[in-house]
């Protein structure tokens, strides 16, 4: 992967690049970023650049046979540790028995999470790990020569997942590791990692994309020109995974806005032959697009909070919908706000469960006509 495809964070490309040119490669980088945010596609891109053969000041070249093979995960100086789980014919397993599959997960989708790759597994109620011998197959792979006499990149996704016992055995490789070896860890919370392993690392902070740079980023897409990008972008909230996921399992023709509004004044006053008649409309629209229903309405309630107490510059809806909303704004207050997040919430969480949505759907409205009278 090129820098040039990873969305946003040109700020941070910029240091990253300067860095290498200066000579600057820590040999143990830890690359934290929330979901979405990019830090695995900025750690594949980094290790592509230091390997590349001919790179420039902006980027690798990605035509050299050295990035041909690091885009396509094969690069044999370039290896992956991420967490995997036990399964019939694996016994000790290593993140190389899953090899197959983590190309083409991350092939697929390189803003991927833990759960996407669990599910890609096919694991139910499993634990993935980092485990014992998975840091005796890195002493080994590191053992052995350079194959293309570059630097030999250890790329560890989701050190979260590391047991005590496969970290201990790491330090000492980490702390003075051979010549040209450089650790790329990725993770999205650093409380789950060890601090022997942290205070090993340099810190490389992957920050929240903007709104803007997750348009940017769809609009490069072939399915953009079909749904509604910038609406999507905003309730994504810089999370890019998120964004993707919306904009491949919303009807573009929806109109969520109109729908909740709908839904409020139903609730408001408490109409329920209206109730009954939105509940049959969303029962149709499939799992996903309830969640997206229920994102939506968590969003929404942000803004009409930062209409009442907060900065206007803060309020990322405009035009006829923020107008729409603002009407809405009132009945949605300090009294009030945190248990209809707390209602949402729990909405979405059933709803992933195969909940009943009708039931579900009218439940959560005589709660909301409560919310919403109270003063």
């Amino acid at each position: 992967m090129k820098f040039a495809e990873v969305t946003g964070q040109q700020g941070l490309k910029s240091r990253l690049l300067a860095a290498i040119a200066e000579g600057r490669i820590s040999h143990a980088q830890l690359f934290l970023g929330p979901e979405g945010s990019g830090a695995l596609p900025l750690a594949l891109a980094y290790a592509q650049y230091i390997c590349c053969e001919n790179p420039g000041n902006e980027d690798s070249c990605g035509s050299c046979a050295s990035c041909v093979k690091a885009a396509k995960l094969i690069h044999p100086d370039i290896s992956f540790t991420y967490p995997v789980v036990s399964k019939e014919k694996v016994n000790n397993p290593k993140s190389v028995d899953f090899i197959a599959n983590w190309r083409t997960a991350v092939l697929d989708h390189p803003y991927l999470n833990y759960q996407d790759w669990m599910d890609h597994l096919e694991v139910e109620n499993k634990q993935g790990l980092i485990n014992i011998h998975e840091a005796h197959h890195i002493i080994h792979r590191l053992s052995l020569k350079s194959v293309e006499g570059t630097y030999r990149v250890i790329l560890m996704w989701y050190p979260e997942k590391m047991n005590t016992e496969a970290a201990n055995c790491l330090l000492k490789i980490l702390e003075e590791p051979s010549e040209k070896t450089v650790f790329l860890l990725v993770a999205e919370n650093t409380e789950q990692i060890p601090l022997t392993i942290l205070s090993r690392t340099q810190l490389v902070k992957v920050n929240r994309l903007s709104d803007e740079d997750v348009y940017r980023g769809l609009m490069q897409l072939p399915d953009a020109a079909s749904g509604n990008v910038k609406n999507i972008a905003r309730r994504a909230e810089g999370n890019y995974r998120l964004a993707l996921q919306l904009l491949e399992t919303e009807d573009p023709d929806a109109d969520l806005a109109g729908d909740f509004l709908e839904w409020m004044r139903a609730c408001l006053r408490l109409n329920v032959p209206k109730l009954q008649e939105l509940s049959e409309q969303l029962a149709t629209i499939g799992r996903e697009r309830q969640k997206s229903f229920f994102e939506y309405a968590l969003s929404i309630v942000r803004e009409c909070l930062l209409m009442n107490y907060g900065d206007e510059k803060l309020i990322r809806i405009e035009g006829s919908e923020k107008d729409s909303f603002r009407k809405l704004a009132p009945f949605i207050h300090a009294g009030n706000s945190e248990e209809f997040i707390t209602a949402l919430d729990e909405a979405h969480y059933h709803v992933e469960r195969n909940a009943n949505f009708k039931i579900l759907f009218m439940d959560l409205s005589f709660n909301i006509f409560n919310l919403l009278n109270r003063k």
